[in-house]
C-alpha cells in the first residue's frame, strides 16, 4: 500500500500519449525508536542534574559547619544585661559567660547557646518576675530579667535574704549592705524556718509591718525602729525600739488605734522612761500591760 499522496513527490512526463507517473524515493524513520534514543539522553542528563543537586547541598552543608563550629562569625562578644541593678547584673553576665565557655559543642557560638538552659539557672538562683533571652546579631547576647520586688529584709539564724509582698525569698544579701532606712527587718524566732523560698510569714502580716514601719520612719514619734519579730505569739508582731523596749502589736486590730494609744501612754505616763522599759504590750483594746 502506498503512503498518502502528499507523502511523495510526483512527477507527469508526456510520452506518446501515455501519462507516466514517477515517484522518488523518501527515506522514513521509526519513530519509536527516536522516542527511545531521546528517552535515554533523558535520563543521562537527570542523572547529572541530581548529582549537581548533591554536591551543591554537600557544600553548603560543610560551609554551615565551619560557620558554626569553626569560624568566629557568630562568636560571642558582648553579653548585654538589663533590669537589674549593676551588681547583679555584673553576676549574671558571668554566668552567662560561663555557659558559652563550658559547652562541648558550639563553644561560644550565638547561634547554638542554650537560651533554656541560661533561663533555667537564674530562675533556680534568683526569684525573677519575668525573664527574656535573646540573640542579637552577629555577636550580643541580650538578657533582660526584673526581679520581684524587695519590700522587707529578712533575719533567720544570722542569715539576711530580700522579701517580696508575698513572702517568698528573693535573694540572700550580705549583712554589711542591710540599709535600715530603705526596708524593714523581719526577724523570724519561729520554728518554722524558710521552706524552699517560701518564709514563714503571711502577706496580711508583712503588709501591717510595712505600715508600721512607714508610719515610724520618719521619727515623728522620738524613737527609731531597730527590727520586727516573728515569734510563737499568734497574731503579734513585736516592733523593737532603737535602745528602748518592744511594743507588741495585735495584727487584728488597727494599726493607727494601737499607735495612738502608744502615743497617749507616753506623753501622760512614762515620758522620760519609756527606753527603760522591757515591753509595752497594745494588743489588748482596754489595757496596756507594760513592764
Amino acid at each position: 500500500m502506498l503512503p498518502a499522496s502528499h507523502k511523495f513527490k510526483k512527477l507527469r512526463f508526456m510520452r506518446t500519449g501515455k501519462r507516466k507517473y514517477l515517484y522518488s524515493a523518501k527515506a522514513y524513520k521509526n519513530p519509536f525508536f527516536q522516542n527511545k534514543k531521546r528517552s535515554l539522553f533523558g535520563q543521562g542528563e537527570l542523572k547529572n542534574k541530581n548529582k549537581l543537586i548533591i554536591f551543591t547541598f554537600a557544600v553548603i552543608g560543610l560551609i554551615m559547619v565551619w560557620l558554626l563550629f569553626f569560624s568566629t562569625l557568630f562568636k560571642i562578644q558582648k553579653i548585654e544585661v538589663a533590669g537589674v541593678q549593676n551588681n547583679l547584673a555584673s553576676e549574671i553576665e558571668l554566668i552567662a559567660k560561663d555557659l558559652a565557655e563550658n559547652r562541648l559543642i558550639g563553644k561560644n557560638n550565638l547561634l547554638l547557646y542554650n537560651k533554656s538552659e541560661l533561663s533555667k539557672i537564674l530562675n533556680e538562683k534568683y526569684y525573677l518576675d519575668s525573664l527574656s533571652v535573646k540573640r542579637k546579631l552577629l555577636h550580643t547576647l541580650t538578657i533582660n530579667l526584673r526581679e520581684k520586688q524587695q519590700v522587707a529584709i529578712w533575719r533567720e539564724e544570722e542569715q539576711y535574704y530580700y522579701l517580696d509582698s508575698d513572702g517568698n525569698i528573693i535573694n540572700q544579701l550580705d549583712s554589711l549592705n542591710i540599709n535600715g532606712s530603705s526596708y524593714p527587718l523581719i526577724e523570724n524566732l519561729t520554728a518554722i524556718k524558710i521552706d524552699g523560698r517560701k518564709a514563714n510569714i503571711s502577706r496580711e502580716t508583712i503588709e501591717y509591718i510595712l505600715n508600721l514601719f512607714n508610719e515610724f520612719k520618719d521619727n515623728k514619734h522620738n524613737f527609731k525602729i531597730e527590727r520586727f519579730i516573728i515569734d510563737r505569739d499568734v497574731n503579734t508582731v513585736k516592733m523593737a525600739v532603737l535602745a528602748g523596749p518592744k511594743i507588741y502589736y495585735n495584727i487584728k486590730m488597727s494599726a493607727a488605734e494601737q499607735t495612738a494609744k502608744l502615743d497617749l501612754i507616753i506623753k501622760n505616763k512614762l515620758k522620760d522612761e519609756f527606753k527603760n522599759k522591757t515591753y509595752l504590750d497594745l494588743r489588748y483594746a482596754n489595757n496596756v500591760y507594760i513592764k
